[in-house]
């Protein structure tokens, strides 16, 4: 498992930096399965085990809160972050416990998109928009699709810059299943 030397290395290491708003971050989601050193095996859609090292400056959570990864249980839900490029190098793992969603994931009806600007309405009956960025991915029933496929009123969830959170990476629309855990 992780001993304290290595979190403090993974916190201490300095190594360059760069952010979402870059456009040079890609996240997925899975489950954790373990840890040892300064790497992780997750298990992702369809329960295909695949693993990742911690980049020296990484940072790990835990709903929110700071933690290591020899916290983490088998089976926790995580999302994790890598270099767009890199997919094997983790530079964030967010972990959900006591939590329903991801910190900076929102759910809720798609109403419109125009000039960048994604307009849902909440879960609580609540309409609010989010600048879309020129790299946002999105996913239509869990496969690739482009912002013409996403029609008004389809269940959405957006998922914003850690950085920005008016800015949205990812969109995840609903069209024949009722719920994202299906095609997680």
């Amino acid at each position: 498992m992780f001993s304290v030397a290595a979190v403090a290395v993974t916190m201490f290491v300095s190594s360059p930096a760069w952010s979402a708003k870059d456009g040079k971050e890609v996240s997925h989601d899975g489950k954790f399965v373990s840890a040892k050193e300064m790497s992780f095996v997750m298990t992702a859609k369809g329960g295909k085990e695949h693993s990742h090292t911690l980049a020296a400056d990484a940072k790990v959570t835990c709903d929110g809160d700071a933690c290591k990864l020899a916290d983490l249980k088998a089976g926790t839900k995580i999302r994790v972050t890598t270099k767009r490029g890199d997919k094997n190098v983790a530079t964030h793992v967010e972990a959900i416990v006591k939590v329903a969603t991801f910190a900076h994931t929102h759910e809720g009806k798609f109403v419109s998109i125009k000039d960048h600007k994604l307009v849902m309405m909440e879960l609580k009956g609540k309409e609010h928009s989010h600048m879309l960025s020129d790299d946002a991915t999105m996913t239509c029933d869990g496969k690739a699709c482009k912002v013409d496929q996403i029609k008004a009123g389809m269940k959405i969830r957006v998922t914003t810059s850690r950085e920005d959170g008016s800015h949205v990476t990812h969109v995840e629309a609903l069209d024949k299943h009722t719920d994202f855990s299906q095609v997680d």
